[in-house]
């Protein structure tokens, strides 16, 4: 009876483990070993540190101006196909609250998604990862959020647009876990100079085929509407 609370204070570690984002997870967690004195106070300290080191990490890890222009950018894309498919969402006294939701879900997954990244395994795709991550929890949200859902057609492209919207401005403007950093530098978009994205014929393959399949999904949505 007396290895009872190790091992719960051992199986709570490993569950709070995934909920730190991986670059301060290590940190973390020894603090907290460090102070533990019983298993439920461990869980309580744990449940006051990790919502702060979370919004920590999101002010690490996004640009405001770059999720702004990400926001904006998938808002006129849902609009834009709302106006184009289906104009009574424009005329409807909430069209344009229920228009704003998936783009409030994908910029959240993106967030979200940008703070739980770990530095240490660089990807040059991983900025794709987030949006279709984000396409992927707006398709699952419809059917929770029915009285807030939107058209499938107008679903589709707005999403599909939007994605690849967002998915072009952060390929070129990579997150900030992916820049370089120095002190006291202007802000990354400032002093940024195009220049093509160097990615290798397995590396293109990917965007190649999502790029693909997004085409075809959207010519299926509007032939079916």
């Amino acid at each position: 009876m007396e290895s009872r609370p190790s091992q719960v204070s051992k199986t709570g570690e490993t569950i709070l483990a995934w909920l730190i984002p991986p670059a301060c997870r290590e940190e973390v967690l020894g603090d907290l070993r460090e102070r533990r004195r019983s298993s439920a106070r461990y869980l309580l300290e744990a449940a006051s540190v990790i919502p702060c080191v979370v919004y920590s990490r999101i002010c690490r890890t996004t640009d405001s101006v770059i999720a702004l222009a990400e926001a904006l950018s998938m808002y006129t894309a849902f609009v834009t196909a709302a106006w184009w498919l289906d104009s009574t969402l424009l005329s409807d006294e909430r069209g344009f609250v229920r228009l704003a939701v998936p783009p409030a879900i994908i910029l959240a997954a993106t967030i979200l998604a940008d703070a739980y990244s770990n530095p240490k395994r660089h990807w040059p795709l991983r900025p794709l990862f987030a949006p279709i991550l984000g396409v992927a929890l707006v398709y699952a949200a419809q059917s929770v959020l029915s009285p807030w859902a939107l058209p499938a057609a107008v679903l589709a492209w707005g999403s599909g647009v939007g994605a690849l919207l967002v998915s072009s401005l952060r390929l070129i403007f990579p997150p900030i876990t992916d820049r370089p950093q120095a002190a006291h530098a202007p802000a990354f978009w400032q002093k940024l100079v195009l220049s093509p994205v160097s990615l290798g014929p397995r590396s293109a393959l990917l965007p190649a085929v999502i790029l693909l399949c997004v085409i075809l999904y959207l010519l299926y949505s509007a032939r079916s509407a």
